[in-house]
């Protein structure tokens, strides 16, 4: 799933990891259960990984002021894993929704 989220954001808009997620997991037969679980972990990695990578290649200050912004202490690490944690919400559900097209339980 991870590298299939990660080819789709590529080239198409942030979404479409968790439609390719939902349509893994419908073609996998994953049990609602475990595509939920896997596709929240996918999503969490691959989100969080991909903003520590675009914050190293291409360095700004825009991590570090939204960090102040929002209530999360200026700590950038917490950034990391607040994106982490919407990939991974976006993936599990995409996930779920998937296997439950087919009626896993």
């Amino acid at each position: 799933m991870i590298l299939v989220g990660a080819i789709v954001q590529v080239y198409l808009p942030w979404y479409t990891m968790g439609m390719a997620f939902g349509i893994i997991s419908y073609l996998l037969l994953l049990p609602s259960r475990s595509a939920f679980v896997v596709g929240g972990g996918a999503g969490f990695i691959l989100w969080a990984l991909a903003a520590i990578w675009m914050d190293k290649q291409f360095p700004s200050t825009l991590p570090g002021r939204m960090a102040q912004l929002l209530p999360l202490g200026g700590s950038v690490m917490a950034l990391y894993l607040l994106t982490g944690v919407f990939g991974g919400l976006t993936g599990a559900l995409w996930s779920w929704a998937g296997s439950k097209l087919r009626g896993s339980h």
